[in-house]
């Protein structure tokens, strides 16, 4: 779930198997562990090599229709195929992502409602491939007015407001949640544990990562990403503290991407600051029992996170 403060989240994740003899294209940041990431490209290279060798009216003609002879994947376009106005369509919309990326949705989508299990966030899911959404205004950035035309945009191919990107990268944050295979112990925890809040700031750093390649699979480009990463509004506090520390030993979330984004779907997030900090001390030297201190530290007084974070590369 995604609430202004944070909120609920379960599931299981399967990720989608490579094919003997696919060579997909080069992942982006993020993306490392699926190889499906752009499952097109070697349809576009075959066109290519091609293009010498047929009449120059039939490319045209294939060209002017790229996008829906392409539209066995949802690379591009999907949201101008599947227009969502309301929680009706966006149903479709996301049944019909969910059909052609399974990896992303191993349950499908059960349900899309409006409500949900209780009035502190404005998108949430349980996990299994149930979605709910309500409308909530803050700080000039409203849930439902900004998510429909944020896939508006998309669907237009014209550029966003941040806000309505930053509706998406939302959308993307509970779409995570359902491919997550170690949430449903933390889940079950008070929504203050540290566990808890922990794996929802994990799947936040994650979602904000990588939410461009679902933006460019419905068909729309991001372009506010370091202002989602630094002003999103869910778990904010919590994100700044984490980067806070991949900052204080000299790492950068973007080369990190790809392992946090594993840990996210495939780890025990019981145990997800012991894992986090393994990963951050492998990458940076630094002694993961101090990194662990300071993730346990992350909803904390600041003066005692700013402590621990200091004290990160002290000598031993």
């Amino acid at each position: 779930m995604l609430s202004l403060t944070g909120e609920l989240l379960l599931g299981t994740v399967a990720g989608p198997k490579r094919h003997r003899n696919e060579l997909p294209d080069q992942p982006d940041k993020g993306w490392d562990y699926d190889p499906y990431a752009e499952p097109t490209g070697g349809l576009r290279r075959t066109i290519e090599g091609k293009r010498q060798k047929v009449d120059n009216r039939l490319m045209a003609a294939f060209e002017t229709n790229a996008d829906d002879a392409l539209a066995a994947w949802p690379i591009r376009g999907l949201a101008r195929r599947f227009p969502a106005k309301d929680l009706a369509t966006l149903e479709v919309l996301l049944r019909e992502y969910a059909y052609r990326l399974p990896g992303d949705l191993p349950h499908g989508v059960k349900f899309v409602r409006e409500g949900g299990p209780n009035d502190d966030f404005y998108m949430a899911t349980d996990g299994k491939g149930g979605f709910w959404f309500r409308e909530i205004d803050y700080q000039g950035f409203n849930s439902r007015r900004d998510l429909f035309g944020g896939l508006a945009a998309c669907a237009a191919q014209q550029a966003m407001t941040r806000e309505e990107e930053y509706a998406l990268e939302s959308l993307w944050h509970e779409i995570w949640h359902n491919r997550q295979r170690g949430m449903d112990q933390a889940a079950k925890l008070p929504k203050e544990h540290l566990a808890r809040l922990f794996a929802e700031t994990l799947n936040q750093v994650v979602a904000r990562l990588t939410y461009p390649r679902f933006i460019e699979r419905l068909g729309g480009k991001a372009q506010h990403q370091a202002w989602v990463m630094g002003n999103g509004y869910g778990y904010a506090p919590l994100v700044r503290r984490f980067l806070r520390v991949t900052i204080a030993l000299g790492l950068t979330t973007e080369a990190l991407a790809g392992d946090l984004a594993t840990i996210n779907a495939q780890a025990d997030l019981l145990f997800g600051t012991a894992i986090v900090s393994r990963l951050l001390a492998k990458k940076s030297g630094a002694a993961p029992a101090r990194i662990q201190a300071a993730l346990d530290l992350l909803d904390a007084r600041e003066a005692l996170f700013s402590a621990a974070v200091g004290a990160i590369k002290s000598p031993l």
